[in-house]
């Protein structure tokens, strides 16, 4: 009966003591590691909120990917317009010149030659690039060049399409990455209807080598700048709207981390008095089960 006492106490000892010896390991690992919880099955409700904390998190950091990648397209593109508008608004002060009668063949057959450096700036605007070397006016077919001038007639051809790509800046919303560059340079409004900009501009240069400027030139310049400045206007409030998002997607971001912080970072000054208690714990067991091993001996040997 002594010696089935003695085991079962041994046994039973020497489970506190592994017990507390493990208890001990997982504070310090703790402590070095600065996590309150090491693997989920610590504490399974947290973990799965840390989890799920994590993958929103992930999700909006793509998010924010998104905006910045549309971003730097989209400034771009408002560059393009900005640069546009002022080169139409030129060849409108142009236009305007040439019709006055003051001016003789000579004359309106030199403001044509600047009325077509021009025109040859607004196809090279037409066919801007993005920092991936991506055409941004081309829809779809960003590896496209979209406008190219036709070297028999001279006429600008287009070869992209209508397509506007867009991105996720968050759980419901999308924003175009550009403008529909079809509806940018081919579709120009005016009284009469729409125009290809770059027919309309053609038929500027080729009336001022004949050495004539008619009214309604001047009117579809007019028309002509005040759709490029909508087009920049567009790309503005887009933008606008993009940083909106990325500020409400960054205080998001800084709530989940606030909340994984608080739920994953160990308290440093409990875990060391925890370890403190665990390591007397764990001297008294063991000064406990050397005594009645040694007391067990001495009875044994009398």
């Amino acid at each position: 009966m002594m010696a089935i006492s003695t085991r079962v106490y041994n046994d039973q000892a020497m489970s506190t003591l592994n017990r507390i010896t493990g208890d001990i390991q997982n504070i310090q690992s703790k402590i070095a590691t600065g996590r309150n919880i090491l693997k989920a099955s610590d504490d399974p409700a947290i973990s799965t909120k840390i989890s799920f904390t994590k993958d929103q998190k992930v999700m909006l950091e793509r998010y924010n990917a998104n905006i910045n990648m549309s971003k730097n397209r989209l400034e771009q593109a408002e560059t393009a317009m900005g640069t546009s508008v002022n080169i139409l608004q030129r060849i409108y002060e142009l236009t305007i010149q040439a019709r006055n009668d003051t001016n003789n063949l000579a004359d309106r057959q030199s403001i044509g030659l600047e009325v077509k450096n021009l025109r040859d700036q607004m196809l090279s605007l037409a066919n801007t690039r993005d920092a991936n070397g991506q055409y941004i006016f081309a829809g779809y077919k960003v590896e496209t060049q979209p406008y190219v001038e036709d070297k028999t007639t001279g006429k600008v051809v287009h070869h992209g399409d209508s397509g506007v790509h867009t991105l996720q800046i968050s759980r419901n919303q999308r924003i175009p990455t550009s403008l529909n560059g079809a509806d940018v340079f081919l579709r120009v409004p005016h009284d009469k209807g729409v125009e290809n900009m770059f027919s309309m501009l053609d038929d500027i240069v080729a009336k001022l080598e004949l050495g004539k400027m008619d009214d309604d030139f001047i009117d579809k310049m007019d028309s002509s700048v005040r759709h490029f400045s909508l087009q920049q206007t567009k790309i503005g409030a887009t933008i606008n709207r993009s940083d909106m998002q990325k500020e409400v997607n960054d205080r998001q971001l800084l709530l989940m981390d606030q909340d994984i912080s608080n739920l994953e970072d160990a308290d440093i000054a409990k875990l060391v008095t925890d370890l403190q208690a665990k390591l007397v714990s764990r001297n008294a067991a063991q000064q406990a089960f050397v005594k009645i091993a040694q007391d067990n001996l001495f009875n044994y040997l009398r």
